[in-house]
């Protein structure tokens, strides 16, 4: 082996090695444990290639942005971010959303390589991938929304590296994630919601339907909802419960979505008449049942008290459509009919926001504004006449 002549003082060596490739070391400082310089290696099939890696190691050292690498791969690194730092801090429904995503999306693609190694055209290629072809069922892509979701979790775990020093930035910050693009919405027009409410009217679950309708609940809100939170002397009802499904079962949760979330939503007379009648029929089933009814406080529930599936409750509303011919659409369809109806009746959007417990009133306009049509005509015909209450400036030219 012929070694090259050395360079400065601690600028290291580079060297052809017996196989033709070039090989060199630097030093990176010292061992922290044992006093001992540190120096790192490294390869190429030009002198030039090794000479580049190792001045951009000792600017990095110099600077004091030099990170080590080291041996973990990005999918080792999600479970030990996973269980270290999100445990504990997330709620039970949202942690496992995160570890499902982790173990069917990121993991099988992006899992096997090098945490050190992980680049932003990797995590591009990845977005793009899921975008085209990522459903787990081989049925199409994901939603932007999902792709979304999926690089706000690598970027906190990546985040979380480069706050370690395993890393010297945070690679997902230079990818592009798709825009969101929302769901089209189909809420049901007034008279399509009038015949749902006519062929449901006999269902157990009746006053379910109406409360949708007339709040705008989140089927979990929904669901969740306890007599402790009903108040129909008064007429109203608060937020602070949802019911999750989890892969160990259906979860009650005491807190919602977000602070927004929780809210105080003023009942129609139409939902407080429903409720009562609702609450009725449930003592009687409570009656009948007798010490086998489970009693949990929840407004709706089967009829031994336990929680009702989300999934099964939709599968339930959509059949109540499709007998009468209405569109299937989703349950979350109410919430959007709540408000479509209540703007195009000319409710401010704040009341509707504070209603449905959009963060922002923007959300909220950013959602509904093109449900409306006519608000443009109307806000014009607001402003018609208005030159008219005095001389416009031709006319009062035309005096002189």
């Amino acid at each position: 082996m012929r070694v090259a002549k050395r360079r400065g003082n601690g600028e290291g060596t580079i060297y052809k090695r017996q196989d033709g490739t070039w090989a060199g070391q630097v030093s990176i400082g010292y061992d922290p444990v044992t006093g001992k310089l540190k120096r790192k290696s490294f390869y190429g099939k030009t002198r030039k290639e090794v000479a580049d890696k190792m001045a951009k190691a000792l600017q990095e050292v110099n600077s004091g942005t030099y990170v080590e690498p080291v041996q973990t791969t990005f999918g080792e690194w999600l479970d030990k971010w996973l269980t270290g730092y999100k445990k504990g801090q997330l709620k039970p429904g949202t942690y496992e959303n995160y570890e499902i995503l982790i173990n069917v999306h990121i993991k099988p693609a992006l899992g096997k390589i090098p945490l050190a190694k992980l680049q932003a055209h990797m995590l591009q290629a990845f977005y793009n991938e899921k975008l085209e072809k990522g459903r787990a069922d081989g049925k199409g892509g994901l939603s932007t929304r999902m792709v979304r979701y999926l690089h706000a979790i690598i970027r906190q775990a990546l985040q979380q590296a480069v706050k370690e020093g395993l890393l010297a930035r945070n690679v997902a910050d230079a990818t592009s994630p798709p825009t969101i693009k929302n769901k089209q919405m189909r809420p049901l027009t007034e008279d399509e919601l009038l015949k749902f409410f006519e062929t449901a009217k006999d269902d157990r679950l009746f006053a379910a339907y109406v409360l949708a309708a007339t709040t705008g609940l989140r089927r979990g809100e929904l669901l969740g909802l306890c007599w402790d939170c009903v108040d129909l002397e008064h007429g109203v009802i608060t937020v602070q419960r949802q019911l999750l499904v989890l892969k160990d079962g259906l979860s009650l949760e005491e807190t919602t979505k977000s602070k927004s979330g929780r809210r105080s939503i003023t009942l129609t007379d139409d939902a407080i008449r429903e409720l009562k009648a609702h609450r009725r029929r449930q003592a009687q089933e409570k009656l009948l049942m007798g010490e086998a009814y489970q009693d949990s406080g929840l407004v709706f529930c089967k009829e031994d008290g336990t929680p009702l599936d989300p999934r099964e409750f939709t599968k339930r509303f959509q059949r109540h459509l499709e007998r009468v011919g209405l569109p299937k659409v989703r349950l979350h369809d109410l919430r959007h009919t709540h408000a479509s109806l209540l703007l195009a009746r000319g409710v401010h959007p704040k009341v509707v926001q504070e209603r449905l417990g959009h963060s922002s009133i923007t959300m909220t306009l950013d959602l509904y504004s093109h449900l409306t049509p006519g608000l443009q005509e109307a806000a014009a015909a607001t402003l018609n006449g208005l030159l008219g209450k005095e001389k416009s400036p031709a006319d009062m030219q035309g005096s002189k």
